[in-house]
């Protein structure tokens, strides 16, 4: 979906404007925003994913022999992922360590099928680009780095989260220098019998019961933590 496609949704959440656009991916574009209040700028990040992303998905999935009532369902469910991700990401909410989500809002297309998500999250820096500007990171960074991300980890663990791609793309560090774990998009809540739990995730920074498609639980994140996996899970 082009960038200009987004701006009609403007002014975002009644008062927000987006300024550029500093990242995009295959499953959405990531906006700079910001507003104004009593002569004081305020920023934040805007994630905007449009589901499905072209209509030829929708041609593609109706060529399967599915009526329009079954796609609409099939990539409604979607959307109840993504919903999903925000529940999550509200009861992480409050911590330093994780990024800050703020508010979302679904708006399903007028024609045709398909639905707009925007959700406003804290501005940050991507850890891989923190790393291209300044060439390098420092050993002090690296052991700030691990803590902040055990600390965040623990607080998973807490709510029987398993974040499950955990990867450079998906950790960012504040102007304060706070690194924080982001993106819980395949992030599932642990239920009782873990065997059900699908492989989900970047294959590189997989656990190998993860990849195999084998009954896990949140340890395989507290040793990646700990670096049991470095062949595949290496961070730099």
């Amino acid at each position: 979906m082009d960038s200009s496609y987004y701006k009609q949704y403007e002014p975002v959440f009644g008062s927000w404007h987006m300024t550029r656009l500093i990242g995009e991916g295959s499953f959405g574009k990531v906006f700079e925003i910001e507003r104004e209040d009593c002569g004081t700028t305020y920023k934040a990040a805007l994630k905007a994913v449009t589901i499905p992303s072209s209509q030829s998905e929708v041609q593609s999935v109706l060529s399967e022999g599915m009526d329009e009532g079954s796609v609409r369902t099939y990539f409604g469910s979607f959307v109840q992922e993504l919903v999903k991700e925000f529940a999550l990401m509200s009861r992480l909410k409050g911590n330093s360590n994780v990024v800050s989500y703020e508010d979302h809002q679904v708006i399903e297309h007028k024609n045709g099928i398909g639905w707009d998500i925007l959700i406003r999250m804290e501005l940050l820096t991507p850890l891989d680009s923190y790393i291209r500007k300044h060439k390098t990171i420092s050993r002090q960074e690296i052991i700030r780095l691990g803590i902040d991300l055990c600390r965040a980890l623990e607080l998973c663990q807490k709510h029987n989260i398993i974040h499950r791609d955990i990867k450079p793309e998906n950790i960012f560090i504040s102007e304060n220098g706070d690194f924080k774990l982001g993106d819980f998009g395949v992030a599932r809540t642990v239920e009782k019998t873990t065997g059900g739990l699908s492989k989900k995730g970047t294959y590189l920074y997989m656990a190998p019961e993860v990849y195999k498609g084998e009954a896990y639980n949140s340890s395989v994140e507290r040793d990646l933590s700990r670096g049991e996996y470095p062949s595949q899970n290496s961070l730099f």
